[in-house]
């Protein structure tokens, strides 16, 4: 017999703690575990789905046909204008794209909407209608009004608007069990909204047009106030506005002083310009000037010295020729010298003149300077009593032209307009069958997937015998099929039954559990009872005796016996003899059907189990046991809500655990677990018991040569 000893072995079962590559390879998907999920609860997802196509088909059978009336419609964010004077309402590049048509789709859903198509239709006394939706009962308890109300909410709960994208086109559907009526209530929408948004038009035009009223009647008033001010004080200041030139403001018009004040300074200017030139020619002197009024004599002079002159060349000065030319030179200087005396004289008034005309213009401008900042000061207010009065009159001439203009503006063509009128639908809308089949069919893939996801979460047990290792982090030392309780003793003596064939292979781990092979003392318990430890504690004696080893089957289960009830022995002595000192090892011992096998039984339950176990002499009874065998197996009490268990487990060299598919939760799991080791027991490893069709799928038990579907349901007790 091969003897690896238990860090060959089992370190090598926990090696996977070590390698986690090696077993994200081994590690099933998740595509794999959905599978497997669906595949295990199949006929549950196929009754869940033909549940629902069958209530989807029965409920489509059962529904009223329906009739879907469509009218399209068409709705310009631009409307047309008559006139070209502006409306109230701001148009084109002004209005937000998503804006303006969310309203509108808003608009054709109101309630507002859906009244008038009430009121308009007659629906309070249309029969047909109100057979249609069974409002008999509802018009009849309230008033007029609060028909209407139901009515309106009737309608729009079986209204559409559903606009078409990227176009300015929406399809207004009404659906009813009667085509006509769809069709009447769907172009009488249509209808309403166009007239309504004409309507509103009008109303805001209305609106306006009061409004206006009101605020001319208001300017007005205020115009004439401010006239009336403006005049008084402008009367009272003095102050006389003189109209200015075209693109003049009335400011820059200017008053009479300051126009006076202008053009007085204007001749005061040239007077001064006059006097400068007259001063001028005064310092010339007169000789410039008498140069172009006497000519004549200085050419005449010149003349006559020219003359005498060549006379003198030949004569002397008393010559009489000489000296009637010297008497003529003579006179001809005395009148030049008279011209130029006249000349200064004239000069000389003309700068007199100047002088006095300044001087009396600068008295003239002087005293028209002070009038004109006195009416400067008083200016101020007289500026903003006129500009207050232009104000007025620009608001008032602007507010008269709009009101003037509101008539016309509103005389406008609608800006929403129907395209195609509803016709009266010749085949019922809803129920469609194949889409409530399919519907069905979705249902049930939905609730059947909900119900599996929910079990998933619920249950919580060992279904993948893969989680002993990963999940509980023990080695996992075999499976065993499920099968009927009352035939697993034949079926374990059986060397050629799956369940024998299981058990071989679990003893065949077992045989490396320890480095002298199948454990001396080993310890069988599970977490809770029912699970199966005591056939696997009778199957793992079994084989050992099988083998030709002399094998002790101790119950030590003091509180549930069931070995001496499976095995066809009688519990009348037992365990708890050898424990209070009334009978000696060789007393209890028992011999069942298979040779080298001897059975201790538990005997009469005692009152104290836990105190009996605890004791001295169960060490002392476990020895004395493993001295005259070479095996003992003890079938263990189970581990949760019992201290048995953890305390055996201290007197063994270890303890297999069993595990029940389906059963007990992974964390009871997990607990039972670590209060063995909590106990400083050794737990060799895990067997997974009663495996049937829900674990076929995880690829576990074929090995054996047996189906997990081949055992029958009835339950193994311990």
């Amino acid at each position: 017999m091969n003897t690896l000893t238990n860090g060959d072995f089992f370190s090598s079962q926990n090696a996977g703690d070590r390698r986690p590559t090696d077993d994200e390879a081994l590690e099933t998907s998740p595509l794999q575990r959905l599978w497997r999920i669906a595949w295990i609860n199949r006929f549950v997802i196929a009754g869940l789905i033909i549940v629902s196509v069958v209530a989807a088909l029965i409920i489509t059978l059962l529904m009223t046909p329906q009739y879907t009336a469509t009218a399209r419609l068409q709705v310009n964010r631009i409307q047309s204008n008559v006139s070209d004077v502006e409306g109230l309402e701001p148009t084109g590049a002004a209005l937000l794209y998503e804006e303006f048509y969310n309203t509108q789709y808003a608009l054709l859903e109101s309630t507002a909407l859906a009244e008038r198509v009430a009121r308009d239709l007659n629906l309070v006394d249309d029969g047909e209608f109100i057979a249609a939706f069974d409002l008999e009962e509802t018009i009849a308890q309230g008033t007029t009004r609060d028909a209407i109300s139901n009515i309106a909410e009737v309608l729009l709960e079986h209204v559409s608007i559903n606009p078409i994208r990227g176009s300015s086109l929406v399809d207004v559907e009404f659906t009813s069990p009667s085509a006509r009526l769809s069709a009447r209530i769907s172009s009488a929408w249509v209808d309403e909204f166009i007239e309504g948004s004409v309507e509103r038009r009008f109303a805001s035009t209305n609106d306006a047009r009061d409004f206006l009223q009101e605020q001319l009647a208001q300017l007005r008033s205020r115009l004439e106030d401010s006239e009336r001010q403006f005049v008084a004080y402008a009367s009272q200041s003095g102050i006389i506005a003189v109209p200015g030139l075209a693109g003049q403001s009335a400011e820059e018009s200017g008053t009479l002083v300051g126009n006076d004040l202008a053009n007085m300074n204007a001749a005061l200017t040239r007077a001064q310009a006059e006097r400068i030139e007259a001063q001028s020619a005064l310092r010339a002197g007169a000789s410039s000037v008498s140069d172009a009024v006497n000519a004549n004599l200085r050419s005449q002079r010149a003349q006559v010295a020219a003359e005498r002159a060549e006379l003198l060349t030949r004569f002397e000065s008393s010559y009489p020729g000489v000296v009637a030319l010297t008497d003529q030179l003579a006179e001809l200087d005395r009148q030049l010298a008279q011209a130029q005396a006249e000349k200064r004289q004239e000069l000389q008034r003309s700068y007199n003149a100047a002088v006095e005309q300044e001087r009396r213009l600068e008295e003239q401008v002087n005293a028209l300077r002070g009038r004109f900042q006195d009416e400067r000061r008083a200016t101020i207010q007289y500026n903003i009593l006129r500009r207050e009065v232009d104000t007025n009159r620009e608001l008032y001439n602007g507010l008269l032209q709009r009101y003037k203009e509101i008539g016309v503006a509103g005389v406008e063509a609608s800006n929403a307009q129907l395209i195609d009128a509803p016709s009266i639908p010749d085949e019922p809308s809803s129920p469609s069958l194949p889409l409530n089949l399919i519907l069905g069919l979705l249902a049930g893939v939905g609730l059947a997937g909900g119900f599996l996801f929910v079990r998933e979460q619920i249950d919580r047990t060992l279904r993948d015998p893969a989680d002993v290792k990963r999940v509980l982090g023990v080695p996992l030392l075999g499976i065993t099929p499920k099968v009927d309780s009352e035939t697993v003793i034949d079926d374990v003596e059986d060397p050629n039954s799956d369940m024998a064939e299981a058990y071989l292979s679990i003893g065949a781990n077992l045989d490396l559990a320890t480095d002298h092979g199948f454990p001396r003392t080993l310890l069988v318990t599970s977490a809770s009872p029912g699970e199966g430890k005591t056939s696997s504690s009778y199957a793992l004696a079994n084989r050992l005796a099988r083998d030709g080893r002399r094998v002790a089957l101790v119950d030590f289960d003091l509180r549930n016996p069931s070995i001496g009830k499976r095995v066809g022995l009688p519990n009348e002595r037992g365990v708890t003899d050898v424990l209070t000192g009334r009978l000696s090892l060789q007393e209890v011992l028992q011999t069942g059907d298979r040779d080298n096998l001897s059975i201790v039984t538990t005997g009469k339950k005692p009152p104290n189990p836990g105190e009996l176990i605890s004791s001295e002499k169960t060490a002392a009874f476990i020895a004395e046991l493993r001295s005259q065998y070479d095996h003992v197996v003890i079938d263990a009490p189970p581990v949760l809500g019992l201290a048995d268990a953890p305390l055996l487990a201290r007197r063994v060299e270890g303890a297999v655990f069993v595990i029940e598919a389906n059963r007990v939760g992974m964390r009871q799991l997990s607990n039972s677990i670590e209060r063995l080791r909590a106990g400083n027991a050794e737990v060799f490893g895990a067997i997974v018991s009663k495996m049937d069709s829900r674990n076929s799928e995880y690829g576990y038990g074929y090995g054996y040569g047996y189906g997990y579907g081949y055992g029958k349901t009835g339950e193994e007790s311990d």
